[in-house]
């Protein structure tokens, strides 16, 4: 598994409706393309249909890249800049705290 960073290059597109998230996020995937949609999947707004593209996997939009630095997120896992998980049940913010150990290691 690898960890990657996702960070916005084209904040004025309009596929940014469809995403909860608009900083950047890292995370835990086996391929860049698997962390695009997991972090898709994550900022989902409402029911995606044709035309409702996440800008995460668009990339024209975001940058995907390779954070070797990090190494202690789990796969499967989007952490926010601020240490938060995203994604999470009623899109309830998790305290940083909880998984900061997770991102310092």
């Amino acid at each position: 598994m690898n960890i990657y960073r996702l960070d916005p290059i084209d904040p004025d597109h309009p596929s940014w409706q469809n995403s909860t998230e608009q900083e950047g996020d890292w995370a835990g995937a086996l391929m860049p393309s698997d962390a695009r949609d997991l972090v898709a999947d994550k900022t989902r707004v409402g029911v995606q249909g044709v035309g409702a593209a996440s800008p995460w996997q668009d990339v024209r939009v975001t940058s995907c890249v390779l954070e070797p630095s990090v190494t202690h997120i789990l796969p499967g896992t989007v952490v926010r800049g601020d240490g938060s998980l995203a994604g999470l049940i009623h899109r309830r913010r998790a305290k940083s705290h909880d998984i900061r150990a997770i991102i310092v290691g």
